[in-house]
């Protein structure tokens, strides 16, 4: 790690080109926070970094990155939701054969969408989200014992209470305490989900890709398939007590009516790339898609992050 904090701007700057070409030399130089000791201690992301914008750079050029990209990299706080995107972007762009950066919604629309990629003949349209789940992390931490460990500590709900009341299941008690959630995190997600379609075409092939900067992909799976709860039944002659885990139809990708507002959503492309086993990727097509990918694009995607 010494010889990593030792690296100059200079040899940043040759071997990062990419990154330093899109966010500028002379501002790489004279900004604030992007230092020699902060992109050295992150070498491994700013690797990734440098070779997902080569990859997405081949297909649509380096003043597209920098227009792009330029202002989010240059700011904090957004460059670590930007890492992500562009990571999304860059998996697509491996079986692309051409693709587009901020494409307009529409001309009666002030939005945009993040990418458009063309798969296998397939137009695909792509709208990248990320989600920080910080909990218990961001309750203050418990001070515990002689040696004053801090410990971090809270609850949360599993079941949404209008998921509760659609099913006729009696609400989780209520909880007055400042270290419990109310809202399932799988709910959270699904925020995530439509906000996400919002930015996305009415019709067409829709492809959200899901960076989990931090969180469980079980909260995702819960989002699009529904909450999981465990029943308990007692056998009425030996008196034991059995339990199954039932799996409840309030996801995204429901068949009924929890689905109809998803139906425009082909699949979710999930990553995370912190993760103490390294990179993590899984696709999840939705099968009630008015617009489901066609099957060869899925067979390549799939093999892509297998």
């Amino acid at each position: 790690n010494a010889a990593l904090k030792n690296m100059t701007l200079d040899e940043i700057i040759s071997i990062f080109s990419s990154f330093v070409s899109v966010v500028g030399e002379k501002w790489l130089r004279q900004n604030d926070w992007c230092r020699e000791d902060y992109i050295s201690s992150r070498l491994d992301h700013y690797k990734q970094l440098e070779s997902d914008l080569k990859k997405i750079d081949g297909l649509v050029g380096r003043q597209s990155l920098r227009k792009t990209y330029r202002s989010l990299l240059r700011d904090q706080n957004s460059f670590w939701s930007t890492f992500h995107e562009i990571h999304g972007i860059s998996l697509v762009s491996n079986i692309a054969s051409s693709l587009k950066l901020k494409v307009p919604l529409g001309w009666s629309s002030n939005k945009d969408f993040d990418a458009k990629a063309c798969v296998l003949g397939a137009s695909v349209n792509i709208e990248c989200k990320t989600r920080k789940d910080e909990f218990p992390f961001k309750f203050p931490p418990t001070i515990i014992g002689p040696n004053k460990i801090l410990v971090y500590s809270g609850s949360r709900a599993t079941l949404d209470p209008h998921d509760a009341e659609q099913l006729g299941l009696p609400p989780e008690p209520e909880r007055l305490d400042n270290l419990h959630v109310p809202i399932p995190e799988a709910t959270e997600v699904r925020r995530i989900l439509l906000d996400g379609l919002s930015q996305l075409p009415n019709t067409g092939i829709n492809l959200i890709v899901f960076g989990h900067i931090s969180g469980d992909r079980e909260d995702l799976e819960r989002a699009l398939f529904g909450p999981v709860v465990v029943d308990f039944a007692t056998n009425s002659e030996t008196r034991d007590v059995e339990s199954t885990t039932v799996q409840l139809p309030h996801g995204a990708y429901d068949a009924g009516a929890n689905g109809e507002p998803f139906r425009r959503l082909s699949g979710v492309l999930w990553f995370k790339l912190f993760s103490m086993n390294g990179p993590e990727y899984k696709f999840y097509p939705n099968p009630n898609a008015t617009s489901p990918l066609p099957h060869d694009v899925v067979t390549r995607l799939e093999s892509l992050i297998g």
